[in-house]
């Protein structure tokens, strides 16, 4: 029987299977998801330290 998470899990065919184990692994992952407000983003915001980025409306009316 096969194994629930083996190294091909969610990988249906031969073609995903090729294509993640010889391009898509080897990727860094990047995640373009975060809570920053996008007017932080277009701006460029700098923070003194990651924790601060949380508190994204306060420090947007500084």
């Amino acid at each position: 029987m096969k194994a629930f998470m083996d190294k091909d899990f969610l990988l249906q065919t031969e073609t995903a299977q090729e294509l993640y184990h010889n391009h898509a692994a080897k990727m860094p992952i990047i995640d373009y998801h975060c809570h920053l407000i996008p007017q932080m983003v277009a701006e460029n915001k700098r923070f003194e330290s990651i924790a601060l980025q949380r508190c994204g409306r306060a420090l947007l009316h500084r």
